[in-house]
C-alpha cells in the first residue's frame, strides 16, 4: 500500500471519529456531514490508489458519485453495494447548510461509512 493511501485511510478514520464524538449534538449537524462525508472521500480515494486509478483532482475530486464511478468503470464491483454514501455529497463542502427537511438520519449513515470502511480493509487484505 502506497503511503498516500495510509495517509487518507488514516485521516478517514479521524474523520469518522469525530462524525460519531458530535453525532448527538444536532448544533453539529452539517459538521457531522461533513466529516462523515470526508471520510467517504478519503477511503473511496484511497480504494483507487490501491488499485492504480486516476481519480478526479478538480472539483469533481469531491463528489461521491464521481468516485464511484472511477472504481464501477474500473471492474470494481464489490463498491455498488455503497451507493447509500452518495447521499452524503451535498454536506461535502465546508460551507454546506443543510436546511432541516433536507437532513438525512446521520446515525444511518455512520453504518454506511463503517461498511465502507471494512471494504477498505478487506481491500487491504488482498494486497
Amino acid at each position: 500500500m502506497s503511503a498516500h493511501a495510509k495517509s487518507l485511510i488514516l485521516k478517514a478514520q479521524d474523520d469518522l471519529d469525530l462524525a460519531k464524538k458530535h453525532l448527538d449534538d444536532e448544533k453539529q449537524h452539517d459538521l457531522v456531514g461533513y466529516n462523515l462525508a470526508q471520510a467517504c472521500e478519503k477511503y473511496l480515494k484511497a480504494l483507487c490508489d490501491m488499485r492504480g486509478l486516476q481519480y478526479p483532482a478538480d472539483e469533481e475530486g469531491h463528489d461521491l458519485d464521481a468516485l464511484m464511478q472511477v472504481l464501477e468503470e474500473n471492474n470494481f464491483a464489490a463498491i455498488s453495494s455503497h451507493a447509500d454514501i452518495i447521499e452524503l455529497t451535498p454536506y461535502n463542502s465546508t460551507k454546506a447548510h443543510i436546511r432541516p427537511e433536507d437532513r438525512l438520519d446521520l446515525e444511518e449513515y455512520v453504518g454506511y461509512v463503517e461498511n465502507l470502511k471494512k471494504l477498505v480493509g478487506e481491500q487491504l487484505r488482498l494486497l
